[in-house]
């Protein structure tokens, strides 16, 4: 299962994922004067308290770990794990749309917005899933080029 690369791949997006889940995402800097406002995949937690304005984020995120650790377990059946390779790259794609849809429409209202380190680890992760992609890909053809032959 971990001997292939592809299962390694899956594994450092989980890791990804599950920091990315953790860590805030993004600080708003007030207008005027006031306390900065820290934004993770959940709430928007300042000085006026919680706000759960951005759950999708945490939705997206949370959706696909499962996939990525189902991706990691299906290693017998190539096809099912590249589609799940596939929905994964999609729902990360989508926490980057939500996310510029905030940044564009609530976290400029608040003040200035200032992105963190944490936000950049969707986009690692998808690079991992196209990394397994590939694997899984080149492991289709070896097992069909094996096939031939015999």
């Amino acid at each position: 299962m971990l001997q292939r690369i592809q299962s390694l791949y899956l594994l450092f997006a989980i890791i990804a994922t599950v920091v990315c889940l953790c860590l805030p995402i993004g600080y708003i800097e007030p207008l005027g004067m006031g306390v900065g406002t820290d934004v993770f995949n959940l709430w928007v937690k300042g000085a006026n308290g919680v706000n759960f304005s951005v759950w999708p984020l945490f939705a997206f995120l949370l959706l696909s770990c499962p996939i990525e650790i189902a991706a990691i377990f299906l290693f017998k059946k190539r096809k099912l794990q590249s589609q799940l390779c596939f929905w994964g790259v999609i729902l990360n794609i989508a926490w980057y749309v939500y996310y510029a849809f905030c940044f564009f429409n609530e976290f400029q209202t608040l003040g200035s917005f200032h992105i963190k380190f944490a936000a950049g680890l969707p986009l690692i992760a998808i690079v991992f899933y196209a990394l397994a992609h590939k694997g899984i890909m080149h492991d289709e053809k070896l097992i069909k080029s094996a096939d031939r032959i015999r």
